[in-house]
């Protein structure tokens, strides 16, 4: 019985244990996400890319444009993946932060799918990055939208899907 009751115990900390990352999925888009540490980990992957793609998709951290988010934008640019940390408040593109608070892993482009690999902190001390502990609003762009040949964003062409993530329960 005693032994029954040590294998049943421990069965309950193997399984509180268990890593469980949280995922975003629409139309040819995936974004895992989770958290270790004080550290965000993201991968995102776009599949259905032409060779010629070009746009952006973004997670935003807030509640709205109209207040202003933080965001990570992911760009296709000339056979090129790039991926900043930037602000955005109102109907506008968004300006990079002045510090880049992500720390990307790897990007690749290739048989039309995109991935990019990155993370960032929890916590924050640039003013316009959002602390992402507890449970906060989260916004995810659908596909690749239009911008500029500069790079230059133009406004989604399809409206982000909101979240609120706690991310306390999306774990890696």
């Amino acid at each position: 019985m005693i032994r029954l009751i040590a294998v049943a115990f421990f069965s309950l900390l193997i399984v509180n244990v268990e890593s469980t990352p949280c995922t975003f999925v629409t139309n040819g888009q995936q974004i895992t996400y989770g958290v270790r540490g004080n550290t965000i980990h993201f991968r995102v992957v776009l599949t259905g890319i032409p060779p010629t793609g070009s746009g952006w998709t973004a997670i935003g951290f807030g509640n709205s444009m109209f207040s202003g988010l933080d965001v990570i934008v992911v760009r296709v640019l000339n056979g090129r993946v790039i991926v900043t940390d930037e602000f955005v408040r109102g109907f506008q593109s968004p300006v990079p932060d002045r510090q880049n608070n992500v720390q990307v892993y790897g990007l690749r482009y290739e048989n039309g799918v995109v991935v990019a690999s990155f993370s960032r902190s929890v916590f924050s001390t640039e003013q316009m990055d959002a602390n992402l502990s507890g449970c906060s609003p989260w916004k995810f762009s659908v596909g690749l939208n239009r911008m500029s040949p500069q790079g230059h964003l133009f406004h989604h062409s399809q409206t982000p899907f909101h979240r609120v993530v706690c991310i306390n329960q999306c774990t890696v």
